[in-house]
């Protein structure tokens, strides 16, 4: 079990590190080319301020936390496996956070 996970760590590693070379070389290649076109770049904005995004992950990684600290709740007060305890609790926090940041963002926007 062990061995397999380090495996897949160790390929999903290797493969996201290439996408996000790829990702990055092809996106530098886009902005000169509009550059040296005379072109204005600022296409590329996305139009969301940065920090709506590390609120999102913040409070991500929050939700995760709470699911592992119920997750050992869980399985040491009921007869639940181990891993079923600690996915269950995991998943349901860190999607329960992202829902509550939505619901947040919603809100920040429609008041702007």
């Amino acid at each position: 079990m062990e061995g397999a996970l380090a495996i897949i760590f160790i390929f999903g590693g290797i493969a996201a590190i290439i996408i996000s070379l790829i990702y990055f070389r092809n996106r530098r290649i886009e902005r000169t080319a509009l550059i040296t076109a005379g072109k204005d770049a600022s296409l590329f904005n996305d139009g969301k301020p940065k920090h709506y995004l590390s609120l999102k992950y913040g409070m991500l990684l929050v939700g995760l936390a709470i699911g592992v600290i119920l997750g050992g709740v869980l399985e040491s007060s009921t007869t639940m496996s181990e891993p079923a305890a600690y996915l269950s609790m995991v998943l349901l926090w860190g999607g329960l956070s992202l829902i509550v940041f939505y619901g947040v963002h919603k809100k920040v926007l429609s008041d702007e």
